[in-house]
């Protein structure tokens, strides 16, 4: 029995991609529009049916209502293709837009949806080869039909299951973040490294206190030496030097000692005692959970999990 999915299914991954990128949009009337091409095609199949079960010559309607399926089939590809390509196009520009730090919106790894996404147009091509060959030569099995609706119904149940994970962490984040800049100090640059035991501070290390402590740049997870050497106008290669010679360390594990006391900051709140330690981690700016975790008992000699419970109680 014939139903025109194919027609809503691009525009329901649309709103999917849409709404994780940007979960507080409101729908405009030129977004609902979008759903206009199902309503017309389900309103025909309906009206096909319902002449069919009025007793209507199915050797005159049957001809009709094939052409419509066929154009449906048709619409939806282009449909879906077009689509498609937009929603890549606005996760790039996000993924462009994530390249600069801002402390107000809440940087998330969106690899997996393009990729995600570029699977989906793959598939949606090749659903455009079984719609040629089924409409102009009828030289298709529906056994590719099915292989194909399988992989579609699997990417979806992957969209929805990692959807939910991924939108979990951006929530949680988000609370992390509103609650902690309302209600707390920054992070203190002498619980990093003693630099007021440093009887000449150089300036150049002063400027980049400030930069991280102040201006909050460690929670960027895509922050690198060449990034902030650019900032502060100085080369990679003098700034590490500066670095070795002023803190005894090195750069990244500078940087990582703000991430993990930021994250101090967050485990020994009991606000935040059921949101899950990756949030915590993602938001102190650490890019993975495997890396929270190996940097933060390095430099504490715990996991996050039981520096947590100690902390907690």
């Amino acid at each position: 029995m014939f139903f025109p999915f194919a027609s809503i299914i691009p525009v329901v991954i649309y709103f999917y991609v849409t709404f994780f990128l940007n979960p507080a949009k409101k729908l405009q009337f030129i977004d609902k529009l979008l759903f206009l091409p199902f309503c017309v095609f389900l309103i025909l199949t309906l009206f096909f049916r319902f002449k069919y079960f009025l007793g209507s010559r199915e050797d005159v309607l049957h001809p009709v209502f094939v052409k419509v399926i066929h154009f449906n089939e048709t619409f939806s590809v282009l449909y879906s293709i077009v689509l498609l390509i937009i929603v890549l196009k606005r996760i790039q520009l996000v993924q462009k837009q994530y390249k600069v730090f801002n402390p107000q919106i809440i940087q998330s790894d969106l690899k997996w949806l393009f990729i995600t996404m570029s699977v989906i147009l793959f598939f949606t091509f090749y659903w455009a080869y079984l719609t040629y060959l089924n409409i102009f030569t009828n030289h298709v099995d529906e056994i590719s039909f099915y292989l194909l609706w399988v992989v579609v119904a699997s990417l979806i149940y992957w969209l929805g299951h990692v959807g939910i994970y991924k939108y979990g962490l951006i929530s949680e984040r988000t609370k992390i973040r509103q609650s902690i800049t309302n209600n707390r100090p920054l992070v203190d640059p002498n619980l990093v490294y003693a630099a007021s035991e440093t009887k000449s501070r150089n300036q150049h290390i002063e400027r980049l206190e400030n930069l991280l402590a102040n201006e909050k740049k460690y929670l960027d997870s895509n922050l690198t030496l060449e990034s902030v050497s650019e900032q502060l106008q100085l080369s990679p290669s003098y700034l590490s030097k500066i670095i070795n010679s002023e803190m005894k360390t090195s750069f990244p594990e500078y940087l990582n000692k703000f991430r993990v006391e930021e994250a101090k900051i967050y485990l020994k709140n009991s606000e935040f005692s059921n949101y899950t330690i990756t949030s915590i981690g993602l938001e102190a700016g650490f890019n993975s959970k495997s890396a929270f975790y190996e940097v933060f008992k390095k430099a504490t000699g715990q996991t996050p999990l039981s520096f947590k419970k100690k902390s907690l109680g």
